[in-house]
């Protein structure tokens, strides 16, 4: 299987982040790559970085996200910095809770316009933020696991380079399956929201470029996104959560981060009803038998969606010695994993998450490749 990857995904190397109260330093380390990088080599996997540079990433991430929201991206520590904000990263204190914007009548009567207008959740996103010009961080996240040091574009974007020229290999080669090795992840990014470790979402921007680029000739294609990551992928699920071209399935830890999505009745909207699947998994018994288990109904019907590509949010933070997340997935129950994902014979782009245990990251991916490839 053929690798993509930049060493310019290191740049973004926050010293810290607030976990549990607490100061922490930042679990989504550049060593996650370089480590995983190194095991893959080791494994004969033909690692590239040979990246696209005649894609225009910002027509593509605007298919996702808002042009506010790139603006902020691109300017963000900049700002931060010439406001007298410390140099080590943009990180806000106060964020627009729905009861504060519900003290607010002008806000309040706004926001429900645009709701019964019906528009879509990027229209909306983008709506509701053009009332608000005040130059504050917390109206673009909703965490404090998102630190903005003076690298952290120039890397999100090598990320999102890394995630299209996988794509566009993909998509336009006899190529059957490929990886791309990049961070920061992007599942957790929403329209207008950074969250999670994530600022641009790769793999809802790969989905989006796939079907723009493929042959003007054809029907756009279909595409199936299988989430395995621990957690959530909540901006992925919105972003699509009223498309039916793009079918969304996600196995991740029960009432965990980002707590507020990723249950079972969240199933899609509109004309995407009945295309969107979650799969909540109990913490601390979910192990290699009930993992994978679920994950063949998971790739049920992920087959009966019948996409032209699969598109993987690789992430091994289900492994049970991860430091963030409650699963008791094996370094050899990936194996199984990759196998079972094998077998809905369709071009796959694994695109890579999270997982934070050092020591095993890169057994681990490697192991999910290697079963995939075995099959």
């Amino acid at each position: 299987m053929k690798v993509i990857f930049s060493k310019e995904c290191l740049l973004h190397d926050p010293p810290f982040e607030v976990l549990g109260g607490q100061r922490v330093p930042y679990f989504e380390k550049p060593e996650r790559l370089t480590i995983i990088e190194n095991e893959l080599r080791s494994n004969g996997f033909e690692i590239s970085e040979e990246l696209d540079p005649d894609i225009e990433l910002k027509e593509h991430i605007l298919r996702v996200h808002s042009a506010d929201y790139l603006d902020y991206l691109e300017t963000a520590y900049e700002t931060w910095v010439k406001q007298g904000g410390n140099e080590i990263s943009v990180l806000p204190e106060a964020f627009p809770h729905v009861n504060l914007l519900k003290a607010s009548p002008n806000v309040a009567q706004t926001t429900n316009a645009i709701a019964r207008a019906g528009v879509s959740s990027l229209e909306f996103t983008s709506t509701v933020f053009e009332l608000f010009r005040i130059p504050h961080e917390g109206l673009y996240c909703f965490d404090l696991s998102c630190p903005i040091t003076k690298d952290t574009h120039k890397a999100t974007l090598a990320s999102l380079r890394v995630t299209l020229t996988a794509a566009k290999l993909l998509s336009s080669s006899a190529l059957d399956s490929i990886f791309a090795l990049c961070r920061p992840p992007g599942h957790h990014a929403m329209p207008s929201l950074c969250a999670g470790y994530c600022f641009l979402n790769n793999i809802a921007i790969a989905a989006r470029f796939i079907q723009h680029t493929s042959s003007p000739d054809t029907t756009k294609p279909k595409v199936a996104i299988l989430d395995i990551d621990y957690h959530h992928g909540n901006g992925s699920q919105a972003a699509f959560y009223d498309d039916p071209s793009v079918l969304y399935v996600s196995l991740h830890g029960e009432n965990d981060y980002p707590y507020f999505t990723g249950f079972t009745d969240e199933q899609g909207s509109g004309e995407g009803e009945g295309y969107n699947f979650n799969f909540p998994l109990p913490r601390g018994t979910t192990g290699d038998d009930e993992y994978c288990e679920t994950l063949q109904r998971a790739v049920a019907i992920v087959q009966k969606f019948e996409p032209a590509f699969v598109l993987v949010s690789l992430g091994v933070d289900t492994f049970i010695d991860d430091p963030i997340s409650d699963f008791k997935v094996t370094t050899s129950g990936y194996l199984r994993i990759g196998g079972i994902i094998a077998s809905i014979h369709r071009p796959t782009l694994f695109v890579m998450e999270g997982g934070y245990a050092l020591e095993s990251i890169g057994k681990n991916v490697s192991n999910i490749l290697r079963g995939f490839e075995s099959k």
